[in-house]
């Protein structure tokens, strides 16, 4: 990912919510290119730069991923995408620069694999950042990882459905869950996840199987499920994943939105889950709850 030294770049910023951040530089991985950086500020934005050569055509570029983000929020229709030339660009520390350590809830730390700091009291979940899911930033995963927080996972086992990075599946292992199923559609996301199990040791623990939760074995039976989706796929899934929970297991749901709440309310009170605890940060809603 060295540049030429002699070569000229276009740098591309846009400024997004934080919580867009994710799927934004996910899209600019996948479709455009694979340099860019993340700066946060303190009002809830960040910045994404990405970094195309001098001569490539980048307008049709640019112009599918406007629509990807207006397609998140009309609110971006016409966002402005600022363009300078660089000489010359080193990816690999450009971009280490650029993922910083995230604490989250009251003992959880996320870090890359090149961040040698230490955080005496805190559950420490190493992210190789790729094109997967799951840095940690997006308001769905930390509800996830704070839900999470509140259960005692010794010996029980989990299935994460959507599991991207693996950050979820990584942390039930690390407080001490005896087994640990990730599943994911994206191929990318299944290979992510097997080297994050690798990265934090917990491998012996977790595996990661492409598909949807219908490529777990039917017989299996889990005492926490995490599902971080979307909403359309989630309330698709409730009738096989309420099947997939073990007597007095716990569900919980993420990537939900509070525009959608009486919609989501409705089908989980129809599949018995009457009663659930709900997370909202920035309008994107964690529920946890059990069968009634």
């Amino acid at each position: 990912m060295r540049a030429d030294e002699t070569q000229r770049f276009h740098e591309i910023a846009v400024t997004v919510a934080s919580a867009d951040a994710d799927p934004v530089a996910n899209y600019i991985n996948e479709s455009i290119c694979e340099g860019l950086l993340l700066e946060d500020d303190e009002d809830g934005r960040t910045v994404i730069k990405f970094y195309i050569p001098e001569k490539t055509d980048i307008d049709k570029s640019l112009q599918g991923l406007a629509r990807y983000m207006k397609a998140i929020d009309p609110a971006y229709a016409g966002a402005a995408f600022r363009r300078t030339f660089i000489q010359s660009l080193d990816w690999i520390e450009s971009y280490k620069r650029s993922v910083t350590p995230i604490l989250i809830g009251d003992s959880i730390i996320v870090k890359p694999p090149w961040n040698q700091s230490t955080f005496a009291g805190r559950t420490e979940i190493i992210i190789e950042p790729k094109m997967a899911f799951g840095t940690g930033r997006h308001e769905s995963t930390q509800g996830c990882l704070a839900q999470l927080e509140q259960l005692d996972l010794t010996g029980k086992r989990l299935l994460d459905v959507g599991c991207g990075t693996g950050i979820l599946s990584i942390y039930a292992a690390k407080r001490g869950a005896g087994e640990v199923i990730g599943c994911d559609l994206d191929p990318i996301a299944v290979e992510n996840s097997a080297e994050n199990f690798v990265l934090n040791d917990v491998a012996s623990v977790c595996s990661v199987i492409g598909g949807t939760i219908d490529a777990v074995r039917p017989d299996r039976r889990f005492d926490v499920i995490v599902v971080n989706i979307i909403k359309s796929v989630i309330l698709s899934l409730m009738s096989r994943v309420r099947s997939c929970l073990a007597p007095g297991g716990i569900l919980i749901l993420a990537g939900l939105l509070n525009q959608d709440r009486d919609e989501i309310d409705a089908t989980l009170d129809s599949h018995g889950f009457a009663s659930c605890v709900i997370h909202e940060n920035n309008g994107w809603l964690t529920y946890m709850g059990s069968l009634t």
